[in-house]
């Protein structure tokens, strides 16, 4: 840990987010740049404008290894601005994006309803290699719990790799199906987390 530090999350580093998450994210239409612009708008649609954005880097070289972002209850998110700025396609374009947003709303509104105003949400949580994230995340849950937040909650769904965080100590207060992305073979199964700090 002697070569890694973590600093304030730099937004020249989506890119490298993109990398990772636009093969696991991307929606199965469109052309490539916008496959990566759509979840682009996810990823941004999880940051929110407050100091609780970072990023762990090697400092022997810059490379960006991974990021955690966390929201309080009231923050603000400025990606509809973006995307009113940097949108260039066709206008049905803009339908699948707005169901992203609505949908991360949701299950935003759904954890911070689960939590007191001494707890905070880990709204997107990225790792480039093997073992960076823990790294981060443990480092980050010693320094949110002595600035006196009790919980830490966050919210994922059967897209992404849920069981991490019950083998990181996380515990699930909430499951549901979200309808509007099942199908009759497949629930969508969303969950929420919840871990002491």
């Amino acid at each position: 840990m002697d070569n890694l530090c973590i600093q304030t999350f730099d937004m020249k580093n989506i890119p490298y987010m993109l990398d990772i998450l636009t093969p696991m994210w991307c929606a199965p239409y469109g052309d490539d740049e916008y496959r990566r612009f759509s979840v682009e708008n996810i990823v941004r649609n999880n940051i929110f404008e407050n100091d609780y954005r970072f990023q762990l880097v090697d400092k022997n070289d810059g490379t960006f290894l991974s990021s955690a972002f966390f929201a309080r209850k009231g923050d603000i998110n400025k990606a509809q601005q973006w995307l009113t700025d940097a949108f260039h396609y066709h206008k049905e374009a803009m339908i699948p994006l707005d169901v992203s947003r609505m949908y991360i709303e949701l299950m935003d509104e759904r954890t911070q309803k689960l939590m007191s105003d001494n707890d905070i949400q880990m709204t997107l949580f990225v790792s480039r290699k093997p073992g960076a994230g823990s790294m981060l995340l443990d480092s980050l849950c010693r320094t949110l719990h002595e600035e006196g937040w009790k919980n830490l909650f966050l919210w994922t769904d059967c897209d992404c790799n849920w069981q991490w965080y019950i083998r990181h100590g996380f515990t699930l207060v909430d499951k549901d199906v979200y309808e509007q992305f099942s199908d009759d073979d497949h629930d969508y199964e969303t969950f929420i987390f919840k871990k002491s700090l």
